[in-house]
């Protein structure tokens, strides 16, 4: 059952309230030079952002609240979350380190401004909305997009081989995720 008229339904203020909590987790990330226990604060707060995620999606179907306002706002709430944090933990002058190196931080941006100007070119030229349900190698491309957040922050405890694999399989996966979406958006027009 989809309740496609009501934009304020519990699972969408739950959406909302994950992009209330990435200032906070600006913030601690931009204190972690000054004292290192905010790496730890930092990853509380992301802790939070990923069982709201985990939650709104649950309470969504549970409850029949899926809403196309819903269906917007969830990935715009994951994709501000990834690539600010990226973006923090990739900075030099931010992030005293391990940080993400430039090469995945491009590759990652790169797929979401892909992705992003498929949708409007998609739009503004067939005037159609085309729609995306998350893929398996969607959901995984993200999932491996946090888990090196999450060892980023907790870098201190890290390997540096296990970082390169990381790496490797991130840009990797977040590729093919982009040439899947890329196939997926061309088959419906």
């Amino acid at each position: 059952m989809h309740n496609e008229n009501r934009h304020f339904t519990l699972p969408n203020i739950i959406s909302f309230a994950r992009i209330c909590f990435i200032p906070p987790f600006v913030i601690c990330v931009m204190q972690v030079q000054h004292h290192d226990f905010y790496r730890y604060i930092a990853l509380g707060v992301l802790l939070i952002i990923g069982v709201s995620d985990i939650l709104d999606g649950y309470l969504a179907r549970k409850m029949g609240e899926t809403t196309n306002f819903g269906k917007y706002l969830d990935p715009i709430a994951d994709k501000l979350l990834l690539i600010i944090a990226c973006i923090l933990l990739s900075s030099a002058t931010l992030w005293p380190g391990p940080r993400f190196p430039v090469w995945v931080l491009v590759v990652i941006l790169s797929r979401e401004l892909f992705f992003s100007l498929g949708v409007i070119t998609a739009f503004v030229t067939v005037r159609r909305r085309i729609t995306w349900q998350p893929s398996k190698l969607g959901k995984l491309t993200t999932f491996l997009q946090i888990t090196a957040i999450i060892a980023v922050l907790l870098g201190n405890h890290i390997s540096l081989d296990t970082f390169l694999i990381l790496w490797f399989l991130v840009a990797g996966v977040t590729l093919i995720s982009a040439i899947n979406y890329t196939y997926m958006g061309v088959r419906q027009l």
